[in-house]
C-alpha cells in the first residue's frame, strides 16, 4: 500500500521521532487539555471551593476531563494508523482502537492506585520509604498502560502477532523510561515524600515527567515497529 501525504503525517520525520511526537502530543496533550477544560468548568459551579467541593461540580468537571483523554487517544490511534499506512477507510477503526486501548486502562489503574497506595503505605511504610513505594507502584503501571495501549493498536491493525510484540516491547520501554526519569529526578532532589515535597508538588511533577518520558520512549518504539511491519 502506498503512503499518501496528509496533514496527519510528517514525511520529514524519522519513524521513531514521528511516533514519539505523535504520542506525546495526542495522549499527553489530550489529558492536559481535558484537565484545563475540566478545571474551568469546575470553577464555574457554585460550591467548588476546597476542602469540601460540591460532588455535582466535581462530577460535571470530570466529563470534559475524560472527553479530552478519549479524544486524544482516538487521535493517537489514527496517527499510529497513518504511520502503519492504513487506508483512510480504516481511520475510524484505528480511532476506536486508540480510544479503547489507552483511556479505560489509564482511568482504571488511576482509580486502583488510589485504593492500593494508602494500603501499601500502611502495610509496608515502616520499611519501604514513600519514594520507593512510588517507584514500585508506578513503574509497573507505566508498563501496563504502555503495553495495553500498544496491543490495542496492533489489534486495530488486525495483526495479532504484532499486537503481542508491541505489548511487551512498548510496555517494557515505557516502564524503563519512567524509571529513568524517576531516578533522575531523585538525583536532582525531587524525592517523593521528602520534607517540603508537598509544597513543590513533587509527586505530581515526577509522575507527569515520568509519564511524558514513557510516552516519548514508547511512542518511538511504536513508530519504528509500525513502519517496519508494513
Amino acid at each position: 500500500m502506498t503512503a499518501k501525504t496528509s496533514p496527519l503525517t510528517v514525511p520529514t520525520l524519522r519513524p521513531g521521532l514521528a511516533g514519539a511526537v505523535f504520542t506525546a502530543l495526542s495522549l499527553v496533550g489530550g489529558i492536559v487539555l481535558g484537565i484545563v477544560v475540566g478545571n474551568f468548568v469546575f470553577n464555574l459551579f457554585p460550591g467548588h471551593n476546597f476542602p469540601n467541593p460540591s460532588p455535582v461540580a466535581m462530577a460535571v468537571a470530570a466529563v470534559p476531563a475524560l472527553m479530552g483523554m478519549f479524544i486524544g487517544s482516538a487521535v493517537w490511534g489514527v496517527l499510529m494508523g497513518r504511520l502503519a499506512q492504513v487506508s483512510p477507510n480504516d481511520w475510524r477503526r484505528m480511532a476506536l482502537a486508540g480510544g479503547l486501548g489507552f483511556a479505560p486502562i489509564t482511568i482504571g489503574l488511576a482509580l486502583l492506585l488510589q485504593i492500593v497506595e494508602p494500603i501499601a503505605l500502611r502495610e509496608y511504610g515502616d520499611w519501604l520509604p514513600l519514594h520507593r513505594l512510588f517507584t514500585v507502584l508506578f513503574v509497573p503501571t507505566a508498563f501496563v498502560i504502555g503495553g495495553v495501549s500498544a496491543w490495542s493498536i496492533g489489534v486495530g491493525l488486525r495483526n495479532r502477532p504484532l499486537a503481542w510484540q508491541l505489548l511487551w516491547q512498548v510496555g517494557l520501554v515505557a516502564a524503563l523510561a519512567f524509571l529513568a526519569v524517576n531516578l533522575l529526578m531523585e538525583s536532582l532532589g525531587w524525592v517523593v515524600g521528602a520534607p517540603r515535597a508537598a509544597e513543590r508538588f513533587t509527586m505530581l511533577t515526577v509522575m507527569s515527567l515520568g509519564n511524558l518520558g514513557a510516552a516519548l520512549a514508547g511512542g518511538a518504539v511504536m513508530g519504528v515497529r509500525l513502519t517496519s511491519s508494513k
